[in-house]
């Protein structure tokens, strides 16, 4: 199956004329919230280590789902595959997203013509810093069009991209389909709440998310994935909208680990407390 941009409507530049926005500016004009780790999006001939989303190499998956799970002391197959795929998944929702957000995406949307290559970045976080593994997106043809319903697109599309993946994931860490698509559906919602974030829409990303995340028809379909609200109850005018997961990375599951502040495992009450006081942090007040 093939999800292509290239369907003309009415008021929309057709595809391949001297209307399609140009690659490379838009591509250096995309918004990179998270840092060194927000994807990266470029064009042309593929790496040796490229994951091809059409057919991932399945050494090239072995070596990323084993880099992942080093990550962690005691992570066994199941972190990785929970790891890689949320990482996977979250930069080429990232990259799709802003394009989406802004009327646009590739030409050609077909696993053929979409890969992902890995790196290495650094982060800081409270006062320490460490090094991770990030994800670019890399498509086969520096063709970008414009259209009316680019964010409609966005939902069907993310399933057949990553449907190979998933099935090599399935076969090698023992998680079944439904969880790895959930561990999708969460990079899916937190990757449209990061851009609209950015954009000032996130309450049209966040509805853009539900619509495909309520589909029963679609593989993301997740009754738990969602958003919520904090706020602090000592300060009104400080609050925030996170993504609520549906899926696990099971973190929790390796060596001095425990659920995340977001984990679908995690009651509600101590969630919404976890969130409170990464506000608190964010804004320099006292713990409470």
């Amino acid at each position: 199956m093939t999800v292509e941009f290239r369907r003309p409507v009415e008021g929309t530049p057709v595809p391949g004329t001297q209307d399609d926005p140009d690659f490379a500016t838009v591509a250096a004009s995309l918004p990179r919230p998270r840092d060194a780790f927000s994807a990266v999006l470029s064009h042309g001939a593929l790496p040796r280590d490229a994951l091809r989303l059409a057919s991932p190499d399945g050494a090239l998956v072995d070596a990323w789902l084993l880099a992942e799970a080093g990550a962690e002391a005691g992570a066994d197959h199941k972190v990785g595959a929970a790891y890689l795929l949320g990482r996977v998944a979250f930069a080429l929702c990232e990259v799709l997203a802003a394009l989406a957000l802004r009327g646009m995406g590739p030409g050609d949307l077909s696993p053929d013509g979409v890969a992902l290559v890995a790196r290495r970045a650094t982060w800081s976080l409270d006062g320490e810093s460490g090094e991770g593994r990030a994800y670019d997106v890399v498509l086969s043809e520096p063709r970008l069009v414009s259209r009316d319903d680019a964010t409609a697109a966005l939902g069907p599309a993310i399933p057949v991209l990553l449907t190979p993946l998933v099935e090599a994931l399935t076969a090698r860490s023992g998680l079944s389909r439904g969880a790895l698509w959930r561990i999708v559906g969460d990079s899916f919602a937190g990757a449209l709440l990061l851009q609209g974030k950015h954009d000032e829409r996130e309450d049209e990303a966040m509805a853009l998310a539900l619509a495909t995340l309520r589909d029963r028809g679609s593989p993301l379909f997740a009754r738990q994935t969602g958003f919520c609200r904090v706020d602090l109850p000592e300060r009104p005018d400080i609050g925030d909208w996170f993504r609520a997961r549906g899926g696990c990375c099971r973190y929790y599951t390796t060596e001095g680990g425990d659920y995340c502040s977001t984990c679908v495992l995690r009651d509600p009450d101590s969630r919404d407390e976890m969130l409170r006081a990464y506000l608190r942090r964010r804004h320099g007040l006292p713990a409470a």
